[in-house]
């Protein structure tokens, strides 16, 4: 089997320009009668939804209720709204995601967007319909699980239950990494999403790319590795 890819989406595949994003979370808290200022100047970078949103309510009483109440605008207003002039999109990493699925790798997400946010991201680039599985920032408010979702929902949908290091997980963040060892799965680092070569290089990852520019080149020594260590 060839190397199965688990995307991260925000500052990996493209990202939403903040000037939509957090006045969007600000004004829903508002509504809400939440008033977290600090938190909303804190960066979001490789977190999940639900822990971002459980730290914005902290404190509040019925925290779950509220929780669900704050998803539940946040995913519509997302689904309705978002749209391609409100996200930069990064060209090569959504080219490597055509090349992939055309040379035949199983390609999936691996992102801590609540699962309908994710969608409604990857469909503003031109993504619809090539992600058939992940795991998503719905259940867990720690990245380090979302790998393994993204393997329990791969083997319901495939049938087929891989070893963890078949995965590759492709991310911009020290979460990225940190999940993919959690889990025995490779690891691409792209610098794209705000962290330096050196910051990443800091979690030794696999692998450290600018961009995922070259996908065949990349591709192409993901296989090898991948029959090495089958052998």
């Amino acid at each position: 089997m060839k190397p199965i890819l688990l995307y991260d989406i925000d500052g990996t595949l493209l990202q939403v320009h903040s000037t939509f994003l957090r006045p969007l979370i600000a004004q829903h808290l508002s509504e809400m009668g939440v008033s977290k200022p600090e938190s909303m100047n804190r960066s979001f970078a490789g977190r999940t939804d639900r822990g971002i949103f459980m730290e914005l309510i902290e404190g509040h009483p019925s925290p779950d209720e509220l929780f669900n109440v704050l998803k539940s605008k946040y995913v519509k207003t997302m689904v309705e709204q978002l749209s391609a002039d409100r996200v930069e999109r990064f060209d090569e990493a959504i080219e490597s995601v055509h090349i992939a699925k055309d040379a035949g790798f199983h390609v999936g997400l691996c992102t801590g967007n609540f699962r309908e946010v994710a969608f409604a991201k990857v469909n503003a680039v031109g993504l619809d319909d090539m992600f058939s599985f992940g795991g998503f920032g719905c259940m867990h408010a720690n990245r380090n699980f979302l790998p393994e979702s993204a393997h329990n929902n791969f083997k319901t949908v495939h049938g087929l239950s891989p070893q963890a290091d078949q995965y590759v997980i492709i991310g911009d963040t020290p979460k990225d990494i940190l999940c993919a060892k959690y889990f025995g799965a490779r690891v691409i680092a792209v610098t794209t999403g705000g962290f330096t070569r050196e910051e990443l290089q800091k979690h030794d990852p696999d692998y450290v790319l600018d961009d995922l520019s070259n996908p065949k080149e990349w591709l192409k020594q993901l296989e090898q590795v991948t029959k090495a260590s089958q052998t």
